[in-house]
C-alpha cells in the first residue's frame, strides 16, 4: 500500500513541479523504459502508461490503436487491446504485466479505490517511449519514499487530457 501512496503522491508533485520541455508530436521519442522509483515504487523496469482526463483516472486501453499484446497478466496469452486512435507508446512486440483496473495486485492501490489507474508494459524489441497523440511535453523528478526517486514524463494534449509516462530513465 505505501508504495502504491508513494507513487501516486509522485505523479500529482509532478503535475505541480514538472518542468516543460516543450512541443512533441505523435511518434516523437519521449523517454526510456526504466526502473526508477525502485524499491519504493518500482518492482522491475516497466513503463506505467497512465491518461487522466480533467484529473479523473481513465482506462489507457480506451485510447490506444487495437494490437494483439502478449498478456502476461493473464499466463502469457496472446490478446487484442485496444479500442482509440493513439499509437502506442512503445513498439515491437508488447508484452502487458498488468492492467488497467481490478487486477491481482490492485488491492494495493486503496487511493484509488482499488483499480490500477494505467497499464504496465515492456516491450521485447524496444525500450523507446514514443508520444502517441501530440501535445506539450513536461519532465519531472520526485521523491518516491525511502531515498527512491521516480522520474516521470508527461504530455499535456488540451482539452484536460494527459498522459503520464513512469519509471522513466
Amino acid at each position: 500500500l505505501q508504495q502504491a501512496l508513494s507513487e501516486k503522491q509522485a505523479i500529482e508533485a509532478a503535475l505541480i513541479n514538472g518542468e516543460k520541455v516543450g512541443p512533441v508530436k505523435a511518434g516523437d521519442s519521449i523517454a526510456v523504459v526504466g526502473n526508477t522509483g525502485y524499491p519504493a515504487c518500482s518492482t522491475g523496469a516497466h513503463l506505467h502508461f497512465e491518461i487522466r482526463r480533467n484529473n479523473q483516472w481513465i482506462n489507457p486501453a480506451d485510447f490506444l490503436k487495437s494490437r494483439s499484446i502478449a498478456d502476461s497478466q493473464n499466463n502469457g496469452i496472446t490478446a487484442t487491446v485496444g479500442s482509440g486512435d493513439w499509437e502506442w507508446p512503445l513498439s515491437g512486440d508488447i508484452r502487458i504485466t498488468q492492467y488497467y483496473g481490478v487486477t491481482p495486485w490492485s488491492y494495493r492501490y486503496q487511493y484509488s479505490g482499488g483499480i490500477h489507474t494505467g497499464i504496465d508494459m515492456l516491450s521485447d524489441s524496444s525500450t523507446v517511449i514514443r508520444a502517441p497523440k501530440d501535445g506539450v511535453l513536461y519532465a519531472a523528478s520526485q521523491d518516491c519514499g525511502n531515498s527512491s526517486i521516480i522520474k516521470i514524463k508527461y504530455i499535456d494534449h488540451g482539452n484536460g487530457m494527459i498522459s503520464f509516462y513512469l519509471h522513466v530513465q
